[in-house]
């Protein structure tokens, strides 16, 4: 006869179970103490209520829940992800050592990059990286002079660490090239190093700085005492002939990239921070910082990112079509639209065009989706009211589409206004 063995109770059970003995009493060979369990019965000192902090990224909150719920989806910066056949046969190791692979995928970055591996830092995307780079740096007496427009992260980080923010203007009259003599003013008689935070391409508009430019931006920064730190996410969109990387022009810099825009491969959570020369020393305090804040990337994200960066050119594919045949309409709209001004950059997918008589954009973008099924960014998110982010980043005909429901939906607004 089979005897069930007694059930030790639900989770309920166990936990309201207590400990007769004393709170610290001896255990019998006098030398761990024994601690009493807490009753769940014992009621908690209250404790004081504090309101809810502000937000330090709304824009990602919208970015997860409202950004992409119409038919017609204008508001991606990134391409949509490619087909996962190109990792046929990299199976699912668990037990392989997460070190290792991080080590391969430096090693080759560091190939791509031309640059010594013990310079390159693997990340958990590109949003780590610019984490990582706060914490280290921008703390007080710091202060930051921070593109704008500019992502939200960017304007967000300084102030989450200690550090002071300061704009560092954009003009769209200039082209969206900030000027050097502008952060030399910011930093003018402030006591702590002065850095400067921006993308290059630039997020939102796609401007495209070039060499000179960022060599005079970090010689500002290395007057003030910082660092230059160029996120170069949509870098991927150029060809490598094009592209411009702070980290190989000043010894004060630093470049941030990632696999998620011009891939497609936001799931795999992979980017990467390469130290300009003057920085390659903090290198072990930077990976502390990470394995402080979240110890490695998955070990299947490494393994898969090196598949990644050995089949580029298969990837670039879902770009090229993009580039053919859905651009050109595109660069037509935001040139001829009446009341749309924009400046067309040369290369990627996003630009952020000037819309005549926009007060709330907030507002525009959700008559756009309710009335006309087109989704585009405000650009509030960007510190920038009046203008939209609009990206071109799908098929030909889902683009063809949605640009005409986007030019109904802002004449509807106008109005309606």
């Amino acid at each position: 006869m089979q005897t069930s063995r007694k059930s030790p109770g639900t989770r309920r059970e166990l936990l309201s179970r207590t400990d007769p003995s004393p709170s610290r009493d001896a255990d019998p060979q006098g030398s761990l103490p024994v601690l009493t369990r807490i009753s769940p019965h014992r009621p908690l000192q209250q404790q004081p209520v504090s309101p809810h902090p502000t937000p330090l990224f709304p824009y990602m909150s919208w970015a997860q829940n409202e950004s992409w719920i119409s038919a017609y989806s204008l508001s991606q910066s990134g391409l949509p992800a490619p087909d996962a056949s190109f990792l046929e046969g990299l199976g699912i190791d668990l037990a392989q050592a997460p070190a290792g692979a991080r080590q391969a995928l430096t090693e080759r970055l560091g190939e791509l990059f031309c640059v010594a591996p013990e310079r390159v830092l693997v990340t958990v995307g590109a949003s780590a990286a610019m984490h990582i780079v706060a914490a280290r740096w921008f703390r007080a007496p710091a202060r930051v002079a921070v593109e704008t427009p500019s992502y939200e992260a960017l304007r967000s980080l300084p102030g989450l660490f200690g550090a002071e923010s300061r704009p560092l203007v954009r003009d769209f009259a200039e082209g969206w090239k900030p000027d050097p003599a502008a952060a030399r003013e910011t930093f003018a008689g402030h006591n702590g190093p002065g850095h400067i935070f921006l993308t290059n391409p630039h997020n939102p508009t796609g401007a495209k700085l070039g060499e000179a430019e960022i060599v005079a931006l970090a010689a500002e920064a290395e007057r003030a005492g910082g660092l230059l730190i160029s996120g170069e996410a949509y870098g991927e969109f150029l060809p490598n002939e094009e592209r411009v990387h702070a980290f190989a022009l000043a010894p004060n810099t630093l470049s941030i990239g990632t696999l998620t825009k011009a891939y497609g491969l936001g799931a795999l959570r992979i980017g990467w921070m390469i130290l300009g020369e003057g920085v390659s020393h903090e290198y072990a305090a930077l990976q502390d910082l990470a394995f402080m804040t979240y110890v490695d990337a998955p070990t299947v994200s490494l393994r898969a990112g090196l598949v990644a960066l050995n089949s580029l050119p298969l990837l670039l594919g879902p770009l090229r079509r993009v580039e053919a045949e859905s651009r050109p309409t595109w660069e037509r709209w935001l040139r001829e639209t009446e009341g749309v001004e924009a400046l067309v950059p040369e290369r990627g997918i996003i630009a952020f065009p000037r819309i005549a008589g926009l007060e709330d954009g907030r507002a525009l973008v959700r008559f756009l989706q309710s009335e006309h099924s087109v989704d585009v960014v405000p650009g509030e998110f960007f510190g920038a009211p009046g203008f939209l982010r609009v990206g071109c980043g799908v098929p030909a005909e889902t683009l063809k589409e949605g640009l005409a429901r986007l030019t109904e939906g802002l004449a509807a607004w106008r109005t309606r206004a």
